[in-house]
């Protein structure tokens, strides 16, 4: 036996099967069904079935809201964690690398075990103007006849500047007279002070290699570091660790 029913919104009619509970089922528009009486036997103006509706509406708003909620949460977890990362790129704990300390001169850090130091710091060509405080090599990265390749130095500027960035200024004037090009430069901390991380590449002896600097404002106005860190290009990749955990670790003691 076929029920007739009217939509409340629109007016459009429908047949049901007897059997058929109406709260299962709604109007195209969206409009509530009612049962329609005849007095008189009549066919409905429309015999297609309306949708039933296996989930509400209700129902589905709380499984989007749910997923959103989710994902947002994850999103906003990932940008926290590369925020943090590239923030504190050079204030992270010390890799997992074999080290031993050096502590002299005002100055501490940490430098892979198996580097040496360099004993002849009176300005040699690698370095421009003014010997290191001191520098380490890694003796497995050699040319024939002992030319170092893979090294690191730390200078402390004698110069009196006003900032650190005219410090960078000289610089960058510096590496541009000797031929030398700058590849990126950002802002840093390390351990608490103000830093800028400067990276340049050139040619020597027909082999290209990238020097990774760090300059410092251990004291403002006063006291000015500069981390060189120099390999190879082909090998800069594979021995940045190893710098890392030297500027990591820097620390002015006096």
């Amino acid at each position: 036996m076929l029920l007739v029913v009217k939509c409340l919104e629109c007016g459009k009619e429908y047949a049901l099967d007897d059997k058929d509970e109406l709260s299962e089922f709604q109007c195209k528009c969206g409009g509530n069904l009612v049962y329609k009486k005849y007095t008189e036997p009549e066919t409905p103006k429309s015999k297609i079935p309306v949708k039933k509706l296996s989930i509400s509406i209700i129902s589905i708003v709380i499984v989007i809201l749910a997923l959103f909620t989710v994902f947002n949460t994850g999103f906003s977890s990932m940008i926290h964690i590369n925020s943090t990362n590239q923030t504190n790129k050079y204030n992270n704990t010390t890799p997992p690398i074999a080290n031993k300390t050096y502590a002299a001169n005002d100055i501490t850090f940490n430098y892979p075990e198996d580097w040496q130091p360099i004993t002849d710091l009176d300005a040699p060509s690698r370095w421009g103007y003014q010997e290191p405080v001191c520098a380490f090599y890694d003796p497995s990265n050699t040319f024939e006849g002992g030319n170092i390749q893979t090294y690191f130095y730390i200078k402390e500027n004698p110069r009196s500047y006003n900032s650190l960035d005219d410090m960078l200024s000289y610089y960058r004037s510096d590496i541009t007279e000797i031929g030398q090009s700058e590849v990126s430069e950002r802002n840093i901390t390390v351990n608490g002070m103000k830093a800028v991380e400067l990276i340049k590449t050139w040619y020597n002896d027909n082999e290209q290699y990238q020097a990774i600097t760090v300059h410092i404002e251990a004291v403002p106005g006063s006291v000015y570091y500069r981390i060189g860190c120099v390999v190879p290009q082909d090998k800069y990749n594979a021995t940045l660790p190893k710098f890392e955990l030297v500027i990591n670790s820097f620390k002015y003691t006096g």
